[in-house]
């Protein structure tokens, strides 16, 4: 199954203001946001392409999981996803000015599964 999804970065930007540490701490697991904090670009324009990969992550998934429960990872420049244990490899994340974009496939759902 595919799933996509598109964030506004200024709309992370101002949950990161009104909400900080705690709106972090439930959506993103700690090495996601050390992995933010980290970056040259701006850290609310990798959390929202971290957001936006788990979000298609649910959609490709076919149900509502735990923000936490996926982690966005990435491995010599390629993004990939951490859930239960299990590693997902088809993962693209783009960003562009006020967008950050992301579709993910899942091999291991079929349609019927849903």
């Amino acid at each position: 199954m595919v799933g996509i999804d598109i964030v506004d970065i200024a709309r992370i930007s101002g949950i990161l203001e009104r909400h900080g540490e705690r709106f972090l701490g439930k959506v993103f697991t700690p090495r996601e946001i050390d992995y933010a904090r980290g970056r040259k670009k701006s850290m609310e324009q990798s959390l929202a392409g971290r957001f936006a990969a788990k979000e298609a992550f649910m959609k490709a998934s076919g149900r509502r999981l735990a923000f936490t429960d996926i982690e966005v990872l990435s491995q010599a420049g390629r993004p990939f996803i951490m859930f239960r244990g299990n590693r997902y490899d088809e993962v693209s994340i783009s960003h562009e000015k006020s967008y950050a974009v992301s579709v993910v496939i899942r091999k291991d759902v079929k349609k019927g599964d849903i």
